[in-house]
């Protein structure tokens, strides 16, 4: 068995990318609250009205941006892990330290759920751990359009490479999927639960 090492930033690359649409939201929904400033103070007669209404929209604009600020801080933090899949086991990398380890051996079972947005998630399960692996940190590994994102995430050819990687260290483990993930994956495991 080969080393296969999976950096975790494609959420973070996958939000990054999405930025150009929160931006022309954000100009949308200002320009909405401009307008609908203006119609609340002739309707009303209170220009008070109106700047009152233009303020609320500027807050909710600004708690857009912050929320998408966050939500990429959180990722950003994420891409600095990593899993390493070796002939001794499943090792989670956090900044090139250990973080989590399961051995081959201590691999308890192996859950595969499949989504329709994101591809799937696959968690390998030991006695006292569990580590997790995104179809979209397996596809999405540099920069691209959203569009090359979306067809990226839709291959399943990555998830079935790495659940044959895993048949091969860890025959003993069972395999969950849920509904989506046993159509897609139909035939990879023989061992299915």
């Amino acid at each position: 068995m080969e080393r296969l090492l999976i950096h975790r930033h494609g959420s973070y690359l996958y939000t990054k990318a999405c930025g150009k649409l929160v931006l022309v939201a954000e100009a949308v929904y200002a320009v909405i609250g401009v307008v609908l400033a203006v119609l609340a103070g002739n309707v009303l007669d209170s220009w008070l009205a109106g700047i009152l209404l233009l303020v609320a929209m500027l807050i909710t604009v600004a708690l857009i941006w912050i929320g998408y600020r966050a939500v990429l801080w959180v990722f950003k933090r994420e891409s600095r892990q990593a899993i390493e899949i070796t002939q001794e086991g499943v090792l989670e990398l956090q900044d090139g330290r250990e973080r989590s380890f399961i051995p081959w051996p201590g691999v308890t079972e192996i859950e595969l759920d499949a989504t329709v947005l994101a591809g799937g998630t696959l968690r390998v399960l030991g006695n006292f751990s569990g580590i997790t692996i995104s179809n979209m940190d397996l596809v999405i590994k540099e920069e691209m359009s959203l569009g090359q994102m979306h067809a990226a995430i839709g291959q399943i050819g990555p998830m079935r490479q790495l659940l044959a990687e895993l048949k091969a260290g860890a025959p003993q483990a069972p395999l969950k999927m849920n509904k989506l993930a046993r159509r897609r994956y139909k035939g990879v495991w023989s061992l299915e639960s």
